[in-house]
This record gives C-alpha cells, structure tokens and sequence, in this order.
C-alpha cells in the first residue's frame, strides 16, 4: 500500500492579475503548509480549479510546487480532463514535473458506461507510471458508481486508491466494509466529514479547508487516532463553522478569499469564478472571524508539528 496518508491541502492556484501562476504566492502558502505537518499536497483538482486553467498553467504550477516542497512532502497533480487524451497528456506533463502521484476524475459532462469509463482510467495508469488515484466526486461528474465498480477500478494496475468526495456516508462505510487496506488506499474529501471518515478507516484525508486550517484537521486526525473522540468531534464542529462560512459565499472563490485574509496573495478565481471584493470581501472577514478562524489560527496545537511552527499563520 501507499505511504500516503494524513491531512492533505487541495491546494488553491495562486493566480496574478492577469491569469498568470503567482510563483512568490505559492512559495508563501505551500512553505507555511508544509510547517504545518502536512501529510502532501493536492495540486490542481477542483480546490485548485484544474479544470478552468490552460495545460500550461496546470504544468507551470505542477512543477513549481514540485520544485518548491523539494521533497519534504508528497505532491499529487489532478490530470482530469474532458477527453482521454488531454488527461493522458496532462499526466505525462505530470510525470515530468517531478510529482510522487496522479489523480483524475471520472470522463464528465456525457453519461459514460462503466466500461468506458474503466478504458479511461486504463490509459491514465499506462500513461504516466506514477500511482493513480480515481478521485470520485459524482455530485460534479455526473457520473456514479457502485461500490464494487469503484472498488474494481481500483484493482487496475497502477491504481493505488481513490479520493471520496461525497456526503452518502453509507456509500463510503460500504466501499471500506470491502476495500483491502494493503492494496487500496483511500483519501477522504468532504472537509465537512473529515472526522467521520477518519473514524471508518481513512489513510488520510484532502481537503479544501485544509489550505487555512492544515493545524485543525491534523489535531482532528490526531484526536482521532488516538481514540480521544470527544476532542476530535469538537474540533471539527469549530472547523465546521469555518465551512459553513465558506459556503454561504461560495466554497473555491471563498477559499482564495480566506486564504487571502490570512495574508497569502493567491489572487481571484478564474472567470467565470465570481471575485469576492469591496464590501462583499469585508463581510466575508468579518463572519469569518465570528465563526472563529483568527482565534484558530492563534491556538496552540494539541498534536504540533516541529513546535506548532505554523501557528498564527495557519488555522
């Protein structure tokens, strides 16, 4: 099985004013996660809005956050694509840059047979000879799966597990009831349920929030592992009034904007991304502080990593 495992940022796309990868943003966020104790890094998947950026600019950050964790942490590029042979060509781009793992949605938009779908992933795991993680996100792929089929793609060659974004937990406990741990490792997705999917038997999860709190779900996943439930289950109610926030504003442009309000310059999303500025970005910090991120981020860890290095940087 896979090394990797622990709390793992999705991370955002530090984007400049006119689309271009903000290296000196990157170096910032991904140096402060990485003081954190993250378990890796998540680049371009729906977070990072892989699917709205050029090849270019998913190989350009691909290899900057590459070159820049340095092998202090594992980096997963997200290849998906609309077509088998942009996402095999993003993979090969992938390979290139030096990252440890890839990672792609199902084919999206049309209805595909399992069979298709299965031919997809085929390519992917040929293309690149890095592991390959089936990220299962139906609610944004249109595309489902039972259990058995996702645990059959999985039993590909070259396929080392899948990242599970959804909130059907029954699906999730149904897939770990049958998954083998020594072939399969599973990343969990929905940063609402980190606590719970940890509980079921995660290796680790990947996360959106984990961009401004990497130091809140490590303590969760910590808490968790250590039997301590009832901190655990605390921990993520504090973490899950941050989301909360996040979604009333809208989750991947209200990630670059919390991200942004804890001092690190990752710019807009891309359009059609709406921006969130002015008076709108003033509410925004202002719930975002009742629903208690700046008192996070200010807190001491229960589980620190190299003396809570990250503290008042990251939640």
């Amino acid at each position: 099985m896979s090394s990797f495992a622990g709390i793992w940022p999705a991370l955002v796309s530090p984007l400049g004013s006119e689309g271009e990868i903000n290296e000196r943003a990157t170096q910032e966020l991904v140096a402060a996660l990485l003081a954190a104790g993250i378990g890796g890094l998540y680049v371009c998947g729906g977070t990072g809005e892989g699917i709205l950026l050029s090849r270019e600019q998913r190989r350009r950050l691909a290899k900057a956050v590459v070159d820049i964790t340095a092998g202090q942490a594992p980096v997963m590029v997200h290849v998906g694509a609309l077509t088998t042979a942009e996402a095999v060509a993003l993979a090969q781009d992938a390979a290139a840059s030096g990252c440890d793992a890839i990672s792609a949605v199902p084919p999206f938009y049309y209805s595909y047979s399992f069979e298709a779908i299965e031919a997809h992933y085929r390519a992917l795991a040929a293309a690149s000879g890095l592991p390959l993680y089936v990220y299962y996100i139906p609610g944004a792929t249109g595309n489902a799966l039972s259990p058995e089929q996702l645990l059959e793609l999985c039993a590909l060659e070259g396929v080392a597990g899948f990242k599970y974004t959804s909130l059907d937990m029954l699906f999730f406990s149904q897939v770990m009831a049958r998954r083998d741990p020594a072939r399969t490792t599973v990343l969990s997705g929905p940063d609402e349920l980190c606590f719970s999917c940890q509980a079921l038997g995660a290796e680790g999860a990947i996360g959106t929030t984990y961009n401004i709190a990497p130091r809140l779900f490590g303590d969760i996943r910590a808490a968790c592992l250590a039997g301590d439930v009832a901190t655990a289950r605390e921990l993520q109610f504090a973490a899950n009034r941050v989301i909360g926030v996040l979604i009333r504003y809208g989750v991947i442009h209200g990630i670059k904007a919390a991200v942004r309000l804890l001092g690190f310059d990752v710019g807009q999303g891309v359009p059609p991304m709406p921006a969130i500025a002015g008076a709108t970005y003033a509410a925004f910090e202002a719930d975002m502080a009742a629903a208690g991120l700046l008192a996070l981020r200010d807190r001491r860890a229960l589980y620190p990593h190299a003396g809570d290095a990250a503290r008042g940087r990251l939640a």
